[in-house]
């Protein structure tokens, strides 16, 4: 007896389930409309409809500097044995507080690029009182802190922008101006409440996209300035690289009414705070965001608005942010009962512009700033269970600022001191900025005096 097996050799296979004569003739089909297609769509002469590169299209490299000389007193480490707080020395402290190195370019007439490279930090002693982390360990890590394209969707309009790529949602003008703008040492914790809140990490960076642009009336003397994005922060698990089991994108919105001269005449996601005595106007801004339900909260939201003044000589900034997270903890009887914990941070800051000659101006400069969470223990357990900040704590910083050549050099010598609230929560307690610091833990930041030179070439 003969047994015949049907089972086809491997190569004939296919996981469609066509027969192998319809198989290899549509292979065949395929393979010569393939081969044939440049043919059937081929046009007489060259093809010309290719987008042409500007002219003159260069890459533009510059670099970023905050070196500054910092002396710090009366920082206190926590010791967990002791339950008390105890002082470390005060100290002198040279270093890079941020360091850029970055391009920018325009290959196209309505493509923007830029891109930035960063090793802030360097030389940071986390016993200073400074903020921020360390970027230490005998090399110092460069990472990428910017990468972005703007699109001018519609041509010689600043209507409609595209933004795509890894950079500050439009929320917050103390998150999105850069600290070279800013006239106090350093920028206000405004920023970093807003940036924990919303993407999860300081420096506030997450990828997205942004539809934004410029809305002028005939004679510029109103301008509405309009941003409108969505974000993926992937903060929650797997060691910051994933939303989790849950994901909601970060949804965010930022309108910005300028009367009198305009604070920008193109569209762009940097900001300005002094003009120099250039500008007589006024900007207020309306921001807002929301994100759903995530592995940390069932979901959040922020609230806030901004004012930028320039008149003549003076340069104001205010900020007010309400910062929302829902979440849910057992009851007594160990039902889920669900919680809103509601925080606020703002700040002001004024500085007032001195001309030295026709060459130089002197800025005098004043910024209080102000967080308040939860204070009681069932909010500041609350708060805990969200990853959301709890207690108080201000900040004060006076000085002045040499300007030498508008931002792109400057001479700073400031004093900053700061006071906190650790609430119920006591000593101990990492509740806010004031309180914690990256690398060591339970802190009372200190206060300091500040010498610096910022710089971009």
């Amino acid at each position: 007896m003969v047994l015949a097996f049907r089972h086809q050799p491997d190569f004939f296979y296919n996981p469609i389930g066509m027969n192998t004569t319809t198989f290899w003739h549509k292979l065949a089909l395929f393979v010569a409309l393939t081969t044939c297609m440049p043919a059937l769509f081929a046009q007489h002469g060259s093809f010309e409809g290719f987008l042409k590169p500007k002219e003159g299209f260069k890459v533009e490299p510059y670099v970023m500097l905050q070196l500054w000389s910092t002396y710090s007193m009366d920082h206190q480490l926590y010791n967990s044995t002791t339950k008390q707080y105890e002082p470390v020395d005060d100290r002198l402290n040279f270093l890079f507080r941020r360091a850029r190195v970055g391009f920018k370019m325009q290959p196209y007439e309505n493509l923007r690029f830029n891109a930035v490279l960063a090793y802030d930090a360097t030389g940071r002693d986390v016993h200073a009182g400074t903020v921020g982390s360390t970027n230490n360990g005998g090399i110092p890590s460069v990472g990428i802190f910017d990468a972005y394209l703007e699109w001018r969707i519609k041509p010689k309009s600043e209507k409609l922008y595209l933004v795509a790529g890894f950079f500050r949602p439009q929320l917050s003008r103390e998150s999105i101006t850069t600290a070279w703008q800013t006239s106090s040492m350093e920028k206000s914790a405004t920023q970093t409440y807003v940036r924990q809140h919303t993407t999860g990490v300081g420096p506030g960076r997450v990828v997205g996209v942004n539809l934004g642009g410029l809305l002028k009336s005939e004679s510029e003397k109103v301008v509405l300035n309009y941003n409108l994005g969505v974000f993926n922060p992937s903060y929650t698990s797997n060691s910051g690289n994933s939303a989790g089991t849950h994901f909601a994108p970060l949804l965010t919105g930022r309108a910005v009414l300028s009367l009198g001269d305009p604070e920008m005449k193109q569209y762009g996601i940097t900001y300005n705070m002094n003009y120099f005595n250039q500008r007589k106007g006024v900007s207020i801004a309306l921001n807002g965001s929301w994100q759903g339900k995530t592995d940390i909260f069932q979901r959040a939201a922020t609230l806030g608005a901004d004012l930028l003044l320039n008149y003549d000589h003076l340069n104001v900034t205010a900020e007010y942010q309400q910062l929302y997270r829902q979440g849910h903890r057992s009851d007594s009887n160990e039902q889920p009962q669900s919680f809103n914990y509601i925080s606020r941070v703002g700040h002001v800051r004024a500085g007032y512009n001195l001309a030295v000659g026709d060459k130089y101006f002197i800025e005098p400069s004043l910024m209080y700033m102000h967080f308040a969470g939860a204070k009681d223990a069932d909010g500041q357990a609350n708060a805990a269970l969200v990853k959301a900040s709890s207690g108080a704590e201000s900040t004060y910083d006076a000085g002045i600022n040499w300007y030498l050549n508008e931002k792109k050099l400057k001479v700073l010598l400031h004093y900053t001191w700061r006071v906190g609230d650790p609430g119920a929560a006591g000593d101990g307690a990492m509740v806010n900025d004031f309180f914690y610091q990256a690398n060591v833990g339970a802190i009372r930041r200190g206060n300091w005096l500040g010498l610096g030179v910022n710089a971009i070439f």
